[in-house]
């Protein structure tokens, strides 16, 4: 489970964005006593399919819900393994997930 370069990350980050269009990148701290240690993963925008199975799921256990949003919209970057092998690296991605999944709100006039 090897982490890539800056140079690779740069690289496959422009690819993504032509093939996706919108990318997220998510710099996740994978050792709490070490805030140099961390990787970068790049998740695509969600859809309703995968918003409606991670709230599912995050009903019953949130970090289920978020190793589940983490696996499927994760689209490049280091090794999602390295993240989802972590505990404290999936906990630490719980509020990316909920700014991802969250959407604009509605405005309602009454005419």
């Amino acid at each position: 489970m090897d982490k890539k370069s800056e140079k690779q990350l740069e690289e496959e980050l422009k690819d993504l964005k032509v093939k996706h269009g919108t990318v997220y990148s998510v710099i996740v701290p994978l050792d709490p006593d070490n805030a140099d240690d961390t990787a970068t993963i790049y998740l695509k925008r969600s859809n309703r399919i995968i918003t409606s199975a991670v709230r599912k799921t995050a009903q019953s256990d949130a970090l289920k819900g978020v190793e589940t949003a983490l696996k499927s919209l994760y689209i490049g970057g280091d090794s999602l393994a390295i993240v989802t092998g972590n505990d404290y690296a999936v906990q630490s991605c719980e509020s990316a997930v909920v700014e991802i999944l969250s959407v604009q709100e509605a405005t309602l006039k009454k005419n």
